[in-house]
């Protein structure tokens, strides 16, 4: 009898280590590419996340003909220099487009402008991949401006992960608000 107790407490054991032990996480097993696609595969079992929302934004869309009267310049609502990103992402959103266009006409109008594209990104990750994710996101923005025809000696990237944080939070507005790139002028400001 003895010998039979022992086999059957050692596949319980297996069983209640197996079930002890972690499934990976979207941040463990994905990753998103400089062209927006995924680089590594999906975990198998899903992950609920909470929708992101999105920053607020001005209902008066910025073009190169209101770049420096916007309301955004000065009303708080949205500033006109920060571009936000989807969780784990470094592709420029659509909703961006506009408002980068605006800053490319400005720069190529104003050859002595300089700008630092600041890269951040959110707590969730390890500070490598965040600094990693934040580069991604900044160089991102930067290709974006080069296709729009702006010098490269024009602009400069930067990656500060999560050490520059936005919002000190740790819910789902807060993250929304520290993954962005931030369009900091140098030279030549708007």
């Amino acid at each position: 009898m003895r010998s039979f107790i022992n086999p059957f407490l050692a596949v319980i054991l297996a069983g209640l280590l197996a079930a002890c032990s972690s499934t990976p996480t979207e941040e463990d097993t994905s990753s998103t590419d400089t062209m927006g696609q995924n680089t590594q595969t999906t975990p198998t079992t899903p992950v609920e996340r909470p929708k992101p929302s999105k920053p607020e934004t001005s209902s008066i869309p910025l073009t190169a003909e209101n770049f420096h009267n916007h309301p955004s310049n000065y009303d708080g609502t949205t500033d006109t220099r920060v571009i936000y990103f989807a969780f784990d992402s470094n592709t420029v959103p659509a909703a961006a487009f506009e408002t980068l266009r605006a800053h490319a006409k400005y720069l190529k109008e104003n050859p002595n402008a300089k700008v630092r594209l600041e890269g951040h990104a959110d707590e969730r990750g390890t500070r490598e991949y965040n600094v990693a994710l934040s580069e991604r996101r900044s160089e991102a923005v930067q290709k974006f401006l080069r296709v729009q025809g702006v010098s490269a000696s024009q602009l400069e990237t930067v990656a500060y992960g999560e050490e520059k944080p936005a919002a000190f939070g740790h819910t789902e507005m807060d993250w929304a608000k520290n993954r962005r790139v931030v369009l900091n002028y140098t030279a030549g400001r708007p």
